[in-house]
């Protein structure tokens, strides 16, 4: 008689394992179905640049603020940010007809520099990089250049980051939740 219960019994406990794990599985899925259910979903369609992610930003902003270590892995996001917006006015100086030339001769090394150095893998934005940025910002032609950027493309976020270069250089910078919109 042992013998038979022993043989029984492994099957019990197998069984036992089979219907907990279903269980589990059944749960999971009622949690998961409600969460679904309780989830907002929107299609949202337009144009390039007809501010659909500036809703979906927007929305992120009001029901989940960034946390601190969010904000600070966009540091590096917003520095290229600057360096790619430059890069484009820069390039378009003499793309744009009537072409643009810069105002100061000497801030070629700073054109230059950003075309150039700026664009290297290991790149890390130093100092100069934040002198060259400030130079070019203020410099008549490449403001001439930004204010024809419907001729050619340029990130919306161009002016906010390029007009907070000298607040983005410092090492206790930290983005607020505005940057979340402009990026």
């Amino acid at each position: 008689m042992s013998k038979f219960l022993s043989c029984i019994a492994p099957k019990n406990d197998e069984e036992k394992k089979r219907k907990l794990i279903n269980k589990q599985i059944s749960t999971k899925l009622k949690k998961d179905g409600k969460v679904y259910k309780a989830t907002y979903r929107l299609l949202l369609l337009g144009a390039g640049e007809s501010g659909k992610s500036t809703v979906v930003k927007q929305m992120k902003i009001l029901h989940n603020p960034f946390t601190t270590q969010e904000k600070l892995d966009k540091i590096p996001d917003i520095k290229r940010n600057i360096r790619d917006s430059l890069t484009s006015i820069l390039r378009a100086l003499d793309m744009i007809n009537p072409p643009v030339r810069l105002e100061r001769p000497e801030n070629q090394i700073c054109a230059t520099y950003i075309l150039t150095t700026a664009h290297q893998l290991d790149f890390d934005y130093p100092s100069e990089f934040f002198d060259h940025a400030e130079k070019l910002w203020r410099d008549a032609g490449v403001q001439n250049c930004y204010s024809r950027s419907n001729e050619y493309q340029l990130i919306d976020s161009a002016k906010y980051f390029l007009d907070r270069v000298n607040d983005i250089r410092k090492p206790n910078y930290m983005p607020n939740d505005q940057v979340r919109m402009n990026h």
